[in-house]
């Protein structure tokens, strides 16, 4: 009986060392795992921070840094982005694109300016039209119906001069906004393009290049010199239709508009169909072959083959980044350009319509119903720059979507 007591405790003594040394040895070993997976976290880290320094390096952003200093002359920087590189780092290490306290001041400064601008200009219609019911109420007592005429007449072309003033300068500000649109994408596109390429977005690319050639080139000229002619040419009509009563051109402006929308809408969506279509079709045939050459490289070469498939992952994340971060850059400028012109046609066709709406009781008549067409026909420069713009989002938006498939 003893022995057997002395063999069963031997026994469980042997168990509980076992075991002791087994929970030893995970005790050891699982800190030295956890601490060789976060050493190899932050080398992947480091090494993914390195070659996005490079590769940013290596990229010319003097064209786009250009249009950087062209809104800071303006002081209509709304984004504050004082230097490409610098807003790069600081997007792909996560910082925030957008300084929304910043934003907002800039904003209201400029409808505070466009404004004060503005309400001069329009202060001195009202006092025209004052003056012409004064005058008018001066000649009743003569009778004499051609005074009448002739006051209104000088009343009319004296509004219509300061008319004329404003529309040129906003028409002047719209085709800047559309030259530096044009430069920023054909600055941008190459950049972008290229970054796909070394993403193996080969066939992506070759779909793009012809559609981005035809954008950046042709689209800016359409606006310029068929659709901003329609809308100068829809003024002047304006004009001629309330100089007098006997002249009657309300369906030819009422052509223009309908042609107006009709030429902005066949191009809008002949490029959207192209564009998309194409694009995202490219995109699932080069996700396809990238994925193949990193399996093919993962098992068909010895030794090293895995080792190269991760350094490959690697530069294609990087890239990646550096992609969409140059692409998120693009579309704030972009947004940039427009959103100051695009205030000024706002606050100018509103102030438009308050003026008439102050006239019309008066008995200005046709002055009122200048005004109101006038505010209607500024609207066609809002709408040049609003669709081009959008059209220019989506391009950049797709070549960065598209793109991302790849990884």
């Amino acid at each position: 009986m003893i022995k057997a007591y002395n063999k069963k405790h031997n026994g469980n003594k042997i168990t509980i060392i076992a075991m002791s040394v087994l929970l030893a040895l995970f005790c050891i070993v699982t800190p030295l795992k956890t601490f060789s997976a976060n050493n190899e976290i932050v080398e992947i880290s480091e090494e993914l921070s390195t070659t996005i320094i490079e590769e940013i390096d290596n990229i010319d952003f003097s064209g786009l840094n250009s249009v950087i200093a062209e809104f800071n002359e303006s002081n209509t920087n709304l984004f504050s982005i004082d230097n490409i590189k610098s807003k790069l780092y600081s997007i792909i290490s996560g910082e925030n694109a957008i300084n929304y306290k910043s934003f907002i001041s800039s904003l209201l400064s400029i409808i505070i300016e466009q404004i004060v601008r503005f309400l001069p200009l329009l202060s001195l219609i009202i006092a025209i039209g004052v003056i012409s019911n004064l005058l008018n109420g001066v000649k009743s007592k003569f009778n004499e119906k051609s005074t009448s005429g002739l006051i209104h007449l000088v009343c009319f072309l004296a509004v219509a001069i300061i008319c004329i003033g404003l529309i040129t300068s906003l028409t002047t500000i719209t085709t800047a906004s559309i030259n530096s649109m044009t430069t920023q994408m054909n600055v941008l596109f190459p950049i972008l393009l290229t970054l796909m390429t070394a993403l193996g977005a080969k066939l992506s690319v070759g779909v793009y290049q012809p559609i981005v050639a035809i954008i950046s080139t042709y689209i800016g000229d359409f606006f310029k010199f068929l659709i901003l002619p329609m809308f100068t040419f829809s003024f002047v009509i304006s004009i001629i239709s309330n100089f007098s009563d006997n002249i009657k051109l309300d369906k030819l402006n009422g052509f223009i508009s309908s042609l107006f929308k009709w030429c902005i809408g066949l191009v809008f969506t002949l490029f959207f169909a192209i564009f998309t279509i194409q694009g995202i079709s490219a995109g699932s045939f080069d996700s396809l072959s990238i994925r193949t050459t990193k399996y093919t490289i993962r098992s068909y070469v010895p030794l090293v083959g895995g080792y190269l498939s991760d350094g490959m992952d690697i530069i294609l994340s990087s890239t990646m980044l550096i992609k969409n971060a140059v692409g998120l850059v693009g579309l704030l400028l972009i947004i940039n350009t427009i959103i100051s012109p695009i205030i000024q046609i706002a606050i100018f066709s509103l102030l438009l319509k308050l003026v008439s709406a102050i006239l019309q009781p008066m008995g200005n008549s046709k002055t009122s119903n200048f005004l109101m067409s006038v505010s209607k026909c500024v609207t066609m420069l809002s709408t040049c720059l609003i669709v081009i713009s959008f059209m220019y989002l989506i391009s950049i938006g797709l070549i960065m979507t598209t793109s991302n498939v790849v990884i």
